[in-house]
Protein backbone atom coordinates (compact mmCIF):
# COMPACT_ATOMS: atom_id res chain seq x y z
CA UNK A 1 0.00 0.00 0.00
CA UNK A 2 1.31 3.69 -0.55
CA UNK A 3 0.59 6.66 0.96
CA UNK A 4 1.68 10.58 1.03
CA UNK A 5 0.68 13.93 3.16
CA UNK A 6 -1.33 16.02 1.53
CA UNK A 7 -1.55 20.02 2.83
CA UNK A 8 -4.51 21.57 1.00
CA UNK A 9 -3.44 24.37 -1.34
CA UNK A 10 0.72 24.37 -0.20
CA UNK A 11 2.34 20.49 -0.93
CA UNK A 12 1.81 17.31 -1.56
CA UNK A 13 4.29 14.57 -0.01
CA UNK A 14 6.27 11.60 -2.19
CA UNK A 15 4.34 8.81 -1.77
CA UNK A 16 5.37 5.95 0.77
CA UNK A 17 5.02 2.59 0.95
CA UNK A 18 4.24 0.28 3.86
CA UNK A 19 6.03 -2.92 4.19
CA UNK A 20 4.71 -6.53 5.62
CA UNK A 21 8.06 -6.97 6.85
CA UNK A 22 7.32 -3.87 8.74
CA UNK A 23 3.80 -4.42 9.63
CA UNK A 24 2.30 -2.69 7.19
CA UNK A 25 3.92 0.90 8.51
CA UNK A 26 5.03 3.02 6.76
CA UNK A 27 6.36 6.64 6.65
CA UNK A 28 6.96 9.56 4.22
CA UNK A 29 9.69 12.90 4.59
CA UNK A 30 8.01 15.97 3.98
CA UNK A 31 10.44 18.41 2.67
CA UNK A 32 10.04 22.02 1.36
CA UNK A 33 9.01 23.33 4.64
CA UNK A 34 9.13 26.80 5.85
CA UNK A 35 10.51 27.59 9.79
CA UNK A 36 7.99 28.84 12.45
CA UNK A 37 5.32 27.39 9.86
CA UNK A 38 2.07 25.75 11.48
CA UNK A 39 0.80 22.94 8.62
CA UNK A 40 -2.44 20.71 8.21
CA UNK A 41 -1.61 17.65 6.92
CA UNK A 42 -4.38 14.94 6.06
CA UNK A 43 -2.81 10.72 4.66
CA UNK A 44 -4.03 9.62 1.77
CA UNK A 45 -4.07 6.19 0.43
CA UNK A 46 -3.33 5.12 -3.07
CA UNK A 47 -7.06 4.31 -3.41
CA UNK A 48 -8.07 7.63 -2.69
CA UNK A 49 -9.10 6.86 1.03
CA UNK A 50 -8.23 9.97 3.19
CA UNK A 51 -7.85 8.73 6.92
CA UNK A 52 -7.36 10.96 9.96
CA UNK A 53 -4.57 13.91 9.77
CA UNK A 54 -3.45 16.87 12.02
CA UNK A 55 -1.26 19.65 12.20
CA UNK A 56 2.22 20.63 13.19
CA UNK A 57 4.50 23.57 13.55
CA UNK A 58 8.25 23.80 12.52
CA UNK A 59 10.90 25.67 14.51
CA UNK A 60 12.08 28.74 13.51
CA UNK A 61 15.51 28.62 11.90
CA UNK A 62 18.49 31.13 12.84
CA UNK A 63 18.10 33.37 9.53
CA UNK A 64 14.61 34.47 10.04
CA UNK A 65 15.52 35.79 13.57
CA UNK A 66 18.91 37.43 12.73
CA UNK A 67 19.43 41.33 12.96
CA UNK A 68 21.30 43.42 14.70
CA UNK A 69 19.89 43.23 18.21
CA UNK A 70 20.43 39.17 18.11
CA UNK A 71 23.12 38.69 15.43
CA UNK A 72 23.38 35.12 16.76
CA UNK A 73 20.12 34.29 15.40
CA UNK A 74 18.90 33.17 18.44
CA UNK A 75 15.38 31.73 18.84
CA UNK A 76 12.95 30.50 21.64
CA UNK A 77 11.56 26.92 22.23
CA UNK A 78 9.80 24.63 24.26
CA UNK A 79 9.18 20.94 24.37
CA UNK A 80 7.39 18.44 26.72
CA UNK A 81 9.27 15.15 28.24
CA UNK A 82 8.00 12.99 30.46
CA UNK A 83 7.43 8.53 30.43
CA UNK A 84 4.82 5.91 31.47
CA UNK A 85 2.04 5.21 29.23
CA UNK A 86 0.64 1.59 30.81
CA UNK A 87 -2.81 1.39 29.62
CA UNK A 88 -3.53 -1.44 32.57
CA UNK A 89 -7.12 -1.42 33.09
CA UNK A 90 -6.96 -2.57 36.45
CA UNK A 91 -3.77 -0.24 37.32
CA UNK A 92 -3.22 2.92 35.73
CA UNK A 93 -6.09 5.31 34.82
CA UNK A 94 -6.47 2.84 31.86
CA UNK A 95 -6.75 3.89 27.43
CA UNK A 96 -8.30 7.11 28.68
CA UNK A 97 -5.33 8.69 29.08
CA UNK A 98 -6.45 11.66 30.99
CA UNK A 99 -3.00 13.63 30.85
CA UNK A 100 -2.42 13.52 27.47
CA UNK A 101 -6.20 15.29 27.13
CA UNK A 102 -4.84 17.86 29.32
CA UNK A 103 -1.39 18.07 27.55
CA UNK A 104 -3.22 18.26 24.34
CA UNK A 105 -5.40 20.65 25.40
CA UNK A 106 -3.12 23.13 26.83
CA UNK A 107 -0.19 22.61 25.08
CA UNK A 108 -1.19 22.03 21.36
CA UNK A 109 0.39 25.03 19.38
CA UNK A 110 2.72 26.24 22.60
CA UNK A 111 4.99 23.24 21.99
CA UNK A 112 7.08 22.41 19.32
CA UNK A 113 8.05 18.83 20.26
CA UNK A 114 7.93 15.92 22.48
CA UNK A 115 10.71 13.87 23.86
CA UNK A 116 8.78 10.44 25.12
CA UNK A 117 11.50 9.12 27.75
CA UNK A 118 10.71 5.37 27.76
CA UNK A 119 7.85 2.69 28.21
CA UNK A 120 5.01 4.39 25.44
CA UNK A 121 4.82 0.59 25.53
CA UNK A 122 3.52 -2.02 28.29
CA UNK A 123 3.58 -5.34 27.53
CA UNK A 124 0.24 -6.46 26.24
CA UNK A 125 -0.82 -9.18 23.51
CA UNK A 126 2.74 -10.27 23.60
CA UNK A 127 1.57 -14.31 22.94
CA UNK A 128 -0.62 -13.13 20.00
CA UNK A 129 0.66 -16.50 17.46
CA UNK A 130 1.87 -15.84 13.98
CA UNK A 131 -1.54 -17.95 12.59
CA UNK A 132 -3.67 -14.62 13.46
CA UNK A 133 -1.15 -12.34 12.49
CA UNK A 134 -1.45 -14.36 8.94
CA UNK A 135 -5.24 -14.67 9.23
CA UNK A 136 -5.62 -10.84 9.96
CA UNK A 137 -3.07 -9.47 7.02
CA UNK A 138 -4.31 -12.38 4.54
CA UNK A 139 -1.16 -13.51 4.15
CA UNK A 140 0.01 -17.21 3.34
CA UNK A 141 2.77 -19.61 4.75
CA UNK A 142 5.22 -18.54 1.50
CA UNK A 143 4.57 -14.62 2.02
CA UNK A 144 5.43 -14.66 5.90
CA UNK A 145 8.45 -12.28 5.49
CA UNK A 146 12.17 -13.01 7.04
CA UNK A 147 12.09 -11.38 10.11
CA UNK A 148 8.86 -13.04 11.16
CA UNK A 149 10.06 -16.34 10.46
CA UNK A 150 13.46 -15.29 12.37
CA UNK A 151 11.50 -14.19 15.21
CA UNK A 152 8.24 -15.04 15.24
CA UNK A 153 7.02 -13.32 18.58
CA UNK A 154 7.42 -10.17 17.30
CA UNK A 155 3.99 -9.97 15.69
CA UNK A 156 2.83 -9.94 19.78
CA UNK A 157 4.86 -6.82 19.78
CA UNK A 158 3.56 -5.37 16.82
CA UNK A 159 -0.25 -6.02 18.22
CA UNK A 160 0.66 -4.68 21.42
CA UNK A 161 1.54 -1.49 19.18
CA UNK A 162 -1.61 -1.61 17.27
CA UNK A 163 -3.72 -2.37 20.73
CA UNK A 164 -2.54 0.71 22.10
CA UNK A 165 -2.85 3.10 19.70
CA UNK A 166 -6.35 1.92 18.65
CA UNK A 167 -7.71 1.88 21.93
CA UNK A 168 -6.37 4.99 23.23
CA UNK A 169 -7.83 7.89 21.02
CA UNK A 170 -6.56 10.67 23.54
CA UNK A 171 -2.95 9.02 22.70
CA UNK A 172 -3.21 8.95 18.83
CA UNK A 173 -5.09 12.31 18.79
CA UNK A 174 -1.58 13.38 20.32
CA UNK A 175 1.10 11.77 18.08
CA UNK A 176 -0.91 13.30 15.01
CA UNK A 177 -0.24 16.61 16.22
CA UNK A 178 2.73 17.06 18.03
CA UNK A 179 5.94 15.68 16.61
CA UNK A 180 8.12 13.28 18.88
CA UNK A 181 11.40 12.11 19.52
CA UNK A 182 11.20 8.35 20.96
CA UNK A 183 13.64 7.07 23.44
CA UNK A 184 12.70 3.15 24.81
CA UNK A 185 13.02 1.95 28.27
CA UNK A 186 12.52 -1.70 29.32
CA UNK A 187 8.76 -2.32 28.63
CA UNK A 188 9.44 -1.43 24.93
CA UNK A 189 11.09 -4.90 24.74
CA UNK A 190 10.41 -6.76 28.50
CA UNK A 191 10.21 -5.47 31.95
CA UNK A 192 13.66 -5.12 33.51
CA UNK A 193 15.65 -6.18 30.67
CA UNK A 194 19.14 -6.33 31.61
CA UNK A 195 22.84 -8.10 30.81
CA UNK A 196 22.38 -7.18 27.16
CA UNK A 197 25.95 -6.65 27.36
CA UNK A 198 27.29 -9.15 29.14
CA UNK A 199 28.37 -12.48 27.07
CA UNK A 200 27.34 -15.61 28.56
CA UNK A 201 24.45 -14.65 30.48
CA UNK A 202 21.45 -16.56 29.31
CA UNK A 203 18.26 -15.21 30.37
CA UNK A 204 14.92 -14.84 28.67
CA UNK A 205 14.15 -10.96 28.52
CA UNK A 206 18.17 -9.98 27.70
CA UNK A 207 17.77 -12.12 24.62
CA UNK A 208 14.65 -10.36 23.80
CA UNK A 209 16.16 -7.26 23.18
CA UNK A 210 16.04 -7.05 19.34
CA UNK A 211 12.61 -8.37 18.60
CA UNK A 212 11.42 -5.52 21.13
CA UNK A 213 13.69 -2.70 19.29
CA UNK A 214 13.05 -4.17 15.99
CA UNK A 215 8.79 -3.83 16.66
CA UNK A 216 9.48 -0.12 18.24
CA UNK A 217 11.56 1.33 15.39
CA UNK A 218 8.51 -0.15 13.15
CA UNK A 219 5.92 1.92 15.08
CA UNK A 220 7.90 4.75 16.87
CA UNK A 221 11.79 5.04 16.46
CA UNK A 222 12.18 5.53 12.58
CA UNK A 223 10.68 8.99 13.73
CA UNK A 224 14.11 9.52 15.35
CA UNK A 225 17.77 10.84 13.63
CA UNK A 226 20.19 8.54 14.51
CA UNK A 227 24.13 9.19 15.01
CA UNK A 228 24.61 6.87 11.95
CA UNK A 229 23.13 8.89 8.60
CA UNK A 230 23.09 4.95 7.46
CA UNK A 231 21.93 2.46 9.93
CA UNK A 232 22.66 -0.89 9.19
CA UNK A 233 19.48 -1.75 10.96
CA UNK A 234 19.45 -5.21 13.29
CA UNK A 235 19.92 -8.13 11.87
CA UNK A 236 18.28 -11.49 11.97
CA UNK A 237 19.02 -15.05 10.70
CA UNK A 238 18.99 -18.79 11.77
CA UNK A 239 22.16 -20.93 12.52
CA UNK A 240 24.35 -23.61 13.33
CA UNK A 241 26.01 -24.12 16.48
CA UNK A 242 28.01 -26.74 18.23
CA UNK A 243 28.70 -27.09 21.62
CA UNK A 244 31.90 -26.31 22.90
CA UNK A 245 32.74 -24.62 19.34
CA UNK A 246 32.84 -20.75 19.11
CA UNK A 247 31.84 -20.62 15.67
CA UNK A 248 28.33 -19.75 14.30
CA UNK A 249 27.50 -20.92 10.77
CA UNK A 250 24.71 -19.25 8.57
CA UNK A 251 24.57 -20.38 5.57
CA UNK A 252 22.26 -17.81 4.14
CA UNK A 253 24.22 -14.96 5.53
CA UNK A 254 26.75 -12.78 4.15
CA UNK A 255 28.65 -11.31 6.48
CA UNK A 256 30.68 -9.65 4.53
CA UNK A 257 28.61 -6.43 4.44
CA UNK A 258 27.94 -6.40 8.12
CA UNK A 259 30.00 -3.34 9.86
CA UNK A 260 31.27 -4.66 13.02
CA UNK A 261 32.11 -1.16 13.93
CA UNK A 262 28.10 0.03 13.30
CA UNK A 263 26.87 -2.88 15.47
CA UNK A 264 26.09 -4.31 18.72
CA UNK A 265 26.21 -7.64 20.04
CA UNK A 266 24.57 -11.00 19.26
CA UNK A 267 21.68 -12.83 20.92
CA UNK A 268 20.37 -16.41 20.42
CA UNK A 269 17.01 -16.15 21.17
CA UNK A 270 14.79 -18.06 23.68
CA UNK A 271 12.50 -19.20 21.24
CA UNK A 272 9.20 -20.26 22.83
CA UNK A 273 5.64 -18.37 21.64
CA UNK A 274 5.71 -16.80 25.51
CA UNK A 275 9.58 -15.34 25.04
CA UNK A 276 8.21 -11.73 24.99
CA UNK A 277 5.24 -12.23 27.56
CA UNK A 278 5.81 -10.17 31.04
CA UNK A 279 5.88 -12.57 33.67
CA UNK A 280 8.50 -14.11 35.72
CA UNK A 281 7.95 -17.46 36.23
CA UNK A 282 8.55 -18.06 32.41
CA UNK A 283 12.30 -17.24 33.08
CA UNK A 284 13.78 -20.38 33.56
CA UNK A 285 11.14 -22.04 31.68
CA UNK A 286 12.15 -23.93 27.92
CA UNK A 287 13.92 -21.22 26.22
CA UNK A 288 16.88 -23.41 23.89
CA UNK A 289 19.87 -24.24 26.08
CA UNK A 290 21.99 -21.97 23.42
CA UNK A 291 20.33 -19.15 23.71
CA UNK A 292 22.08 -16.06 25.23
CA UNK A 293 24.02 -13.03 24.93
CA UNK A 294 27.23 -13.43 22.93
CA UNK A 295 29.82 -11.09 21.98
CA UNK A 296 30.83 -11.19 18.14
CA UNK A 297 35.10 -11.53 18.20
CA UNK A 298 34.88 -11.71 14.27
CA UNK A 299 34.38 -11.75 10.91
CA UNK A 300 35.43 -15.05 9.60
CA UNK A 301 33.98 -15.09 6.05
CA UNK A 302 30.51 -14.83 4.60
CA UNK A 303 28.45 -17.81 6.50
CA UNK A 304 31.31 -17.52 9.65
CA UNK A 305 31.48 -15.61 13.16
CA UNK A 306 33.88 -16.21 15.59
CA UNK A 307 31.54 -15.52 18.77
CA UNK A 308 32.60 -15.59 23.09
CA UNK A 309 31.58 -17.66 24.74
CA UNK A 310 31.67 -20.90 23.34
CA UNK A 311 27.77 -22.48 23.16
CA UNK A 312 26.73 -24.65 25.46
CA UNK A 313 24.55 -26.52 23.23
CA UNK A 314 24.46 -27.89 20.06
CA UNK A 315 21.69 -25.88 17.88
CA UNK A 316 20.13 -26.20 14.35
CA UNK A 317 19.05 -23.40 12.69
CA UNK A 318 18.34 -21.55 15.77
CA UNK A 319 17.15 -17.69 15.72
CA UNK A 320 19.78 -15.56 16.86
CA UNK A 321 20.01 -11.47 15.81
CA UNK A 322 22.84 -8.75 16.26
CA UNK A 323 21.31 -5.46 17.15
CA UNK A 324 22.58 -1.40 16.04
CA UNK A 325 23.20 1.45 18.24
CA UNK A 326 20.01 3.51 18.69
CA UNK A 327 21.83 6.38 20.50
CA UNK A 328 21.50 9.71 19.09
CA UNK A 329 22.09 13.51 18.77
CA UNK A 330 19.71 16.37 18.42
CA UNK A 331 20.92 20.45 17.87
CA UNK A 332 18.24 22.81 18.20
CA UNK A 333 19.21 26.78 18.52
CA UNK A 334 22.07 26.83 21.21
CA UNK A 335 21.12 23.57 22.79
CA UNK A 336 22.23 19.92 22.09
CA UNK A 337 20.43 16.49 23.01
CA UNK A 338 22.01 13.33 23.61
CA UNK A 339 20.06 10.74 23.75
CA UNK A 340 21.17 7.54 25.34
CA UNK A 341 20.67 4.06 24.81
CA UNK A 342 20.46 2.83 28.54
CA UNK A 343 18.80 -0.66 27.68
CA UNK A 344 21.06 -1.78 24.88
CA UNK A 345 23.97 -2.12 26.14
CA UNK A 346 23.60 -2.63 29.58
CA UNK A 347 26.12 -5.13 31.85
CA UNK A 348 24.64 -7.16 34.19
CA UNK A 349 24.94 -5.02 37.56
CA UNK A 350 25.45 -6.41 41.05
CA UNK A 351 23.43 -4.59 43.54
CA UNK A 352 25.09 -5.86 46.09
CA UNK A 353 28.70 -3.95 44.50
CA UNK A 354 27.30 -0.75 42.56
CA UNK A 355 30.37 0.44 42.79
CA UNK A 356 31.77 -3.14 41.11
CA UNK A 357 34.46 -1.41 38.53
CA UNK A 358 34.54 -1.50 35.23
CA UNK A 359 30.67 -1.98 35.08
CA UNK A 360 29.05 0.13 32.38
CA UNK A 361 25.56 0.72 31.82
CA UNK A 362 26.35 2.43 27.92
CA UNK A 363 29.21 0.21 26.54
CA UNK A 364 32.61 2.10 25.82
CA UNK A 365 31.04 2.96 22.12
CA UNK A 366 28.30 4.61 23.16
CA UNK A 367 30.08 6.54 26.84
CA UNK A 368 33.17 7.61 24.12
CA UNK A 369 30.47 8.72 21.86
CA UNK A 370 28.70 10.89 24.42
CA UNK A 371 31.88 12.53 26.43
CA UNK A 372 33.42 13.66 22.37
CA UNK A 373 30.18 14.93 21.33
CA UNK A 374 29.35 16.88 24.77
CA UNK A 375 33.27 18.24 24.50
CA UNK A 376 33.34 19.19 21.27
CA UNK A 377 29.95 21.02 21.88
CA UNK A 378 29.58 24.87 21.70
CA UNK A 379 26.49 24.80 22.57
CA UNK A 380 24.98 26.98 25.58
CA UNK A 381 22.85 23.88 26.99
CA UNK A 382 23.70 20.66 26.95
CA UNK A 383 20.85 17.97 27.65
CA UNK A 384 21.51 14.13 28.53
CA UNK A 385 18.02 12.33 27.61
CA UNK A 386 18.42 8.92 29.96
CA UNK A 387 15.79 6.47 30.54
CA UNK A 388 16.49 5.94 33.92
CA UNK A 389 17.14 7.97 36.68
CA UNK A 390 20.35 9.26 37.62
CA UNK A 391 20.44 9.48 41.39
CA UNK A 392 17.62 8.13 42.90
CA UNK A 393 16.90 4.33 42.90
CA UNK A 394 14.36 2.34 41.49
CA UNK A 395 14.37 -0.59 44.05
CA UNK A 396 11.23 -2.39 43.82
CA UNK A 397 8.55 -4.00 43.56
CA UNK A 398 10.47 -7.44 41.93
CA UNK A 399 13.74 -9.66 42.84
CA UNK A 400 15.98 -8.40 45.31
CA UNK A 401 18.88 -7.47 42.85
CA UNK A 402 16.80 -5.29 40.96
CA UNK A 403 17.87 -1.57 40.58
CA UNK A 404 16.89 0.01 37.01
CA UNK A 405 18.62 3.31 37.85
CA UNK A 406 21.89 4.66 37.43
CA UNK A 407 22.47 3.94 40.94
CA UNK A 408 23.83 0.27 40.62
CA UNK A 409 26.82 1.64 38.28
CA UNK A 410 28.22 4.28 40.23
CA UNK A 411 31.85 3.99 39.11
CA UNK A 412 30.33 4.88 35.72
CA UNK A 413 27.25 7.47 36.83
CA UNK A 414 30.47 9.54 39.17
CA UNK A 415 32.78 9.75 36.36
CA UNK A 416 29.99 10.83 33.85
CA UNK A 417 29.16 13.37 36.49
CA UNK A 418 32.76 14.83 37.33
CA UNK A 419 33.41 14.80 33.79
CA UNK A 420 29.86 16.79 33.13
CA UNK A 421 30.85 19.50 35.83
CA UNK A 422 33.96 20.18 34.30
CA UNK A 423 32.25 21.37 31.14
CA UNK A 424 31.61 24.30 32.88
CA UNK A 425 28.11 25.04 31.32
CA UNK A 426 24.77 23.77 32.18
CA UNK A 427 24.32 19.69 32.29
CA UNK A 428 20.84 19.09 32.45
CA UNK A 429 19.77 15.19 32.56
CA UNK A 430 16.36 14.42 31.40
CA UNK A 431 15.19 10.97 33.26
CA UNK A 432 12.41 8.45 33.21
CA UNK A 433 11.36 5.17 34.57
CA UNK A 434 10.44 5.82 37.95
CA UNK A 435 6.86 7.17 38.12
CA UNK A 436 7.08 10.23 39.47
CA UNK A 437 8.72 13.77 39.05
CA UNK A 438 11.50 15.35 40.56
CA UNK A 439 13.84 18.14 40.20
CA UNK A 440 17.87 17.02 41.77
CA UNK A 441 20.72 19.46 42.00
CA UNK A 442 23.88 17.45 41.57
CA UNK A 443 26.33 19.76 41.10
CA UNK A 444 26.04 23.59 40.57
CA UNK A 445 26.12 22.86 37.10
CA UNK A 446 24.77 19.51 36.49
CA UNK A 447 21.25 18.85 37.20
CA UNK A 448 18.72 15.70 37.22
CA UNK A 449 14.62 16.30 35.91
CA UNK A 450 12.37 13.53 35.97
CA UNK A 451 9.28 13.98 34.03
CA UNK A 452 6.13 11.60 34.49
CA UNK A 453 4.01 9.69 34.86
CA UNK A 454 1.46 10.22 31.49
CA UNK A 455 -0.34 7.74 32.74
CA UNK A 456 1.06 4.78 34.55
CA UNK A 457 0.49 4.29 38.12
CA UNK A 458 2.95 6.28 40.50
CA UNK A 459 5.34 4.35 42.76
CA UNK A 460 5.53 3.90 46.25
CA UNK A 461 8.05 5.34 48.45
CA UNK A 462 9.82 1.71 49.34
CA UNK A 463 10.47 2.06 44.88
CA UNK A 464 12.40 5.10 45.74
CA UNK A 465 14.53 4.09 48.47
CA UNK A 466 12.42 6.06 51.00
CA UNK A 467 13.90 9.23 49.65
CA UNK A 468 12.01 12.38 50.79
CA UNK A 469 9.81 14.96 49.16
CA UNK A 470 12.37 17.46 48.88
CA UNK A 471 15.45 18.35 51.29
CA UNK A 472 18.76 16.74 50.89
CA UNK A 473 19.05 12.83 49.97
CA UNK A 474 22.13 10.61 49.99
CA UNK A 475 22.25 6.89 48.36
CA UNK A 476 25.47 5.06 47.77
CA UNK A 477 27.34 7.53 48.78
CA UNK A 478 26.30 10.76 46.71
CA UNK A 479 24.61 13.31 48.71
CA UNK A 480 21.94 15.29 46.13
CA UNK A 481 19.72 18.13 47.13
CA UNK A 482 15.75 17.58 45.60
CA UNK A 483 14.27 20.95 45.43
CA UNK A 484 10.96 19.35 44.70
CA UNK A 485 8.93 16.11 43.40
CA UNK A 486 5.84 14.46 43.28
CA UNK A 487 5.46 12.32 46.16
CA UNK A 488 2.60 9.40 47.58
CA UNK A 489 2.42 8.35 50.97
CA UNK A 490 2.62 5.02 51.88
CA UNK A 491 -1.61 4.39 52.66
CA UNK A 492 -2.48 5.79 48.94
CA UNK A 493 -4.15 2.89 46.65
CA UNK A 494 -1.36 1.27 45.58
CA UNK A 495 -2.36 -2.77 44.84
CA UNK A 496 -5.65 -3.95 43.87
CA UNK A 497 -8.31 -2.82 46.62
CA UNK A 498 -11.24 -4.04 47.45
CA UNK A 499 -13.18 -0.58 47.43
CA UNK A 500 -12.11 -0.67 43.66
CA UNK A 501 -10.39 2.56 43.50
CA UNK A 502 -7.48 3.63 41.01
CA UNK A 503 -4.02 2.54 41.80
CA UNK A 504 -2.00 6.12 42.58
CA UNK A 505 -3.50 7.42 39.36
CA UNK A 506 -1.90 10.66 39.29
CA UNK A 507 -0.51 11.80 35.87
CA UNK A 508 2.48 14.72 35.47
CA UNK A 509 4.15 15.94 32.65
CA UNK A 510 7.14 18.81 32.52
CA UNK A 511 7.30 21.55 29.96
CA UNK A 512 10.62 22.94 28.96
CA UNK A 513 11.62 26.31 27.43
CA UNK A 514 14.40 27.51 26.46
CA UNK A 515 14.66 31.48 26.25
CA UNK A 516 16.76 32.98 24.39
CA UNK A 517 15.31 36.05 23.02
CA UNK A 518 12.37 38.29 23.99
CA UNK A 519 10.04 40.51 21.59
CA UNK A 520 10.59 44.42 21.41
CA UNK A 521 9.03 45.61 18.76
CA UNK A 522 9.16 49.38 17.56
CA UNK A 523 5.44 49.30 17.37
CA UNK A 524 2.99 47.19 19.35
CA UNK A 525 2.27 44.27 16.85
CA UNK A 526 5.61 44.47 15.24
CA UNK A 527 8.34 41.87 15.77
CA UNK A 528 11.79 42.55 16.89
CA UNK A 529 13.59 39.54 18.50
CA UNK A 530 16.70 40.88 20.81
CA UNK A 531 19.25 38.11 22.85
CA UNK A 532 19.18 38.12 26.43
CA UNK A 533 22.45 38.50 27.75
CA UNK A 534 21.82 35.22 29.60
CA UNK A 535 20.06 32.84 28.09
CA UNK A 536 18.20 30.23 30.38
CA UNK A 537 15.81 27.08 30.46
CA UNK A 538 12.61 27.09 32.09
CA UNK A 539 11.11 24.08 33.92
CA UNK A 540 7.20 23.85 34.31
CA UNK A 541 5.90 20.93 35.73
CA UNK A 542 2.29 20.32 35.77
CA UNK A 543 -0.59 18.43 37.38
CA UNK A 544 -1.82 15.74 34.38
CA UNK A 545 -5.53 15.85 35.43
CA UNK A 546 -5.96 20.02 36.13
CA UNK A 547 -3.13 21.34 34.17
CA UNK A 548 -2.28 23.34 37.29
CA UNK A 549 1.29 24.89 37.35
CA UNK A 550 3.06 22.96 40.35
CA UNK A 551 6.77 24.04 40.66
CA UNK A 552 9.21 25.52 38.21
CA UNK A 553 12.95 26.11 38.40
CA UNK A 554 15.09 28.50 35.97
CA UNK A 555 18.71 27.43 35.11
CA UNK A 556 20.77 30.09 33.48
CA UNK A 557 23.89 29.74 30.92
CA UNK A 558 27.34 30.33 31.68
CA UNK A 559 28.27 33.73 31.29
Amino acid sequence: MTCRLKHVCVAQSPFGETRLQNDNTGWVQVTGLKPNTTYDYEVVLDSGYWMNGGSFTTLPDEDTVRNPNNPSGLFNFSFEFGCGNQQNLLEDPGPNLPGYKTMYENLKGKIHFQIMNGDWLYEDKRDYPVSSWQEANQVTDAEIPGVVRFAPTIVGVWENYKLYLSRAEQLARWHRNIPTFFVYDDHEMINDINGTNSPGFRHRKAVFRDIGIQAWRNYLGWSNPLSDPNPQGIWFGKADLTEGNDILVDKEADFSSLDLDRASNLMVHWGTPTAGVNDDSLNDTGGHPASGVYEIVKILDRNRLKIHPAPKADGEQVSYSIGMRNYYRLSVGNCDFFILDCRGHRQLHDKKNPWKKGLSMLSFEQKEWLKKGMRESVADFLFVVSSVNLTIPHVGPGPPDKDEAWTVYMEEREELIKFWDNLHKPVLVLTGDLHNSFVIKITDRVWEFASGPHNSGNHSLMDEARRPPNGDFEYNGRKVNIRWSTFVLDDVNYYPNELDLPIRPFPYYCVVRVNNVFNNPREPGGVRWVAFPQPQVLFQYYDGLTGELLYAEAIGAVK
